[in-house]
């Protein structure tokens, strides 16, 4: 049986410090990216342990020093020893109040799904200020013993299902050094110096003597918005092919984020149209809203008819983007009204796995769709644009696993891909797919959204 991170860590204490932390290597590449950032930067360190040694030499080099953990034990033993702010935290729903020069990650990202992993670096990102630094420890998956390994070919990584380490059982994810740096170019940061390998042994700590590889590296937040990604972003225009109707409010959606947008854009007084979907009640809040299923680039509206419009999803549907937006902004009110377009995230998993499964049609990037649609929203009016990450997911209670990805399977092809002439093959590839994904996340598949907000240019602050 494998063990959740905050147990284990909470278990294994100071006697992780103690087979970890005289690391000279390593050491060594932490005081050279505190060389690189500004005196007194703040910085951000996720997974801190026991704050030995990444916080104590950031704290060391007078950097402003927070750390976070899952593990109350950690925490507790990291504020005793480093100087610092130090809290308890999972950094899959951290949520800073300020930016930072610089986040470390070091041998803290093994116990995350691929999925998770993926968008857990696009956070480092957007957590980032402009030119701020990521550096990460990590082993590679060309490191591995190939006999231990499963190869996940939804993410191109590699997945140690139930690895023994440090008396317990964990799942955990690798990528080669190749996939690093594809990552990191996705969510926008570029390598600021060559990658430092070694072989690291443990020492101080007789039960855990294995070698293992480990590769450093740094990189530089050089895009503004993480969320307009992946990078790089495909420059030519948008094909007129697309898949079917995007039906993504389902019976199986869950969305606390959303339903909070919702109510800070919908407050009474105000009348709100829904675009594209219409089972939109329970996301409504206190407005009068109208819905509109079925969509073309032309809308039976008159102008200045609404205080917010909501596009979940539909841009994917229509042949002309402008067109679009022209329509939208023509039956908006002119004055304080906002424009909602919610696409997926990058590294959504349901959309990694269907346009895996399906080939083609692909679900399109949805960087490329926000980013235009930020444009033609400034050039209509619309120019105060904001964007908000929206967590989102598909619940699959199912206890037994071959149902479980059976009903996921048609849930996912149902979303986009029921007219697709290979519909049951589609379902056929997910299953197996998603087999190895409930390995890591028993009981749902992400559908995490980016929610562009653009409010009227005469709009009050």
């Amino acid at each position: 049986m494998t063990i959740t991170a905050d147990s284990l860590f909470d278990e294994v204490g100071a006697s992780y410090e103690a087979a970890f932390a005289d690391n000279a290597p390593l050491c060594a590449f932490i005081d050279q990216v505190s060389k690189k950032l500004a005196p007194n930067s703040r910085v951000l360190d996720v997974g801190c342990g026991t704050g030995k040694p990444v916080a104590e030499i950031l704290a060391t080099a007078s950097h402003q020093v927070h750390g976070i953990d899952i593990s109350p034990g950690m925490v507790k033993i990291a504020t005793s020893q480093v100087r610092g702010q130090f809290e308890v935290a999972n950094m899959n729903t951290f949520h800073p109040c300020q930016s930072y020069d610089g986040v470390f990650a070091i041998l803290s990202l093994f116990q995350l799904t691929p999925g998770e992993l993926y968008s857990m670096i696009f956070k480092f990102a957007e957590w980032l200020n402009l030119g701020g630094r990521l550096a990460l420890a990590v082993t590679p998956s060309t490191g591995l013993l190939p006999d231990k390994c499963t190869y996940d070919p939804t993410w191109d990584c590699v997945r140690m299902l139930g690895k023994y380490w440090m008396g317990n059982y964990t799942n955990e994810v690798f990528h080669s050094e190749d996939g690093w740096a594809r990552l990191l170019q996705a969510a926008g940061l570029v390598l600021e110096m060559e990658p430092v390998d070694h072989i690291f042994c443990p020492t101080g700590n007789r039960e855990y003597t294995h070698p293992e590889a480990q590769h450093f590296l740094l990189a530089r937040k050089v895009e503004p918005q993480p969320l307009l990604g992946p990078y790089p972003v495909p420059i030519a225009e948008m094909r007129s092919d697309c898949v079917d109707h995007l039906g993504i409010f389902t019976d199986r959606f869950v969305s606390d984020d959303l339903k909070s947008l919702c109510k800070e854009v919908a407050v009474d007084g105000k009348k709100m149209l829904v675009l594209g979907q219409d089972s939109w009640s329970q996301y409504a809040g206190c407005g009068e809203f109208q819905s509109l299923p079925d969509i073309t680039d032309n809308l039976p509206y008159a102008p200045d008819s609404f205080d917010v419009i909501v596009a979940p999803w539909i841009l994917d549907k229509l042949p002309s983007l402008r067109q679009a937006i022209e329509k939208m902004t023509h039956v908006a009110r002119q004055k304080n009204s906002q424009l909602v377009i919610l696409q997926g995230a990058p590294g959504n998993e349901a959309v990694m796995h269907l346009n895996a499964a399906a080939r083609s049609p692909r679900i399109r990037q949805q960087g490329q769709i926000l980013q235009e649609a930020a444009q033609l929203l400034t050039t209509q009016g619309f120019g105060h644009i904001s964007l908000k990450r929206v967590r989102a997911h598909y619940a699959f209670p199912e206890e037994d696993l071959p149902t479980r990805c059976s009903v996921a399977a048609e849930c996912l092809a149902a979303i986009t891909h029921r007219q697709h002439p290979n519909y049951e093959v589609i379902k056929h590839i997910l299953t197996a797919r998603l087999k190895l994904h409930f390995q890591g996340s028993a009981h749902a598949v992400g559908m995490d959204m980016v929610a562009l907000i653009a409010r009227s240019s005469d709009a009050e602050n």
